[in-house]
């Protein structure tokens, strides 16, 4: 096999279960895409004011990245934002972190926090 071929044949989409005990259910919880991550940092992107308008990314992350643990099928669709947008903000949250952080997005901010305390150790530091 090409390593082309290794590259497009690996199955490299985390997932992760998340008990929402907002909602008493567990849900499947699927990164994005990288087609699916451009979409969103376009459509959260307001043209108009110059910032994230996150009326959008909430819904969008939550439609995109919630799929039923059985099944594998994704739970929401298109239709279902507006009424996403009434559910509870703590759950909303939940979910989205889970979603971004499975889809890379913030991941370099918390590397950079953490890449010079792990990668270069000094001799007087101490884990105590």
């Amino acid at each position: 096999m090409s390593l082309k071929d290794s590259i497009l044949a690996a199955q490299d989409i985390p997932t992760e279960t998340l008990e929402v005990e907002e909602w008493n259910v567990t849900l499947l919880i699927k990164g994005m895409t990288a087609g699916e991550r451009v979409k969103l940092m376009q459509s959260a992107f307001d043209q108009d004011t110059g910032q994230v308008n996150m009326a959008a990314v909430y819904p969008d992350i939550v439609v995109g990245c919630v799929h039923d643990p059985e099944t594998g099928s994704p739970v929401f669709d298109e239709s279902d934002k507006e009424a996403l947008m009434g559910k509870s903000s703590a759950a909303i949250e939940n979910i989205a972190s889970v979603g971004l952080r499975l889809s890379g997005i913030g991941k370099n901010e918390k590397d950079a926090a953490g890449k010079d305390s792990s990668s270069t150790p000094s001799k007087d530091s101490s884990s105590s």
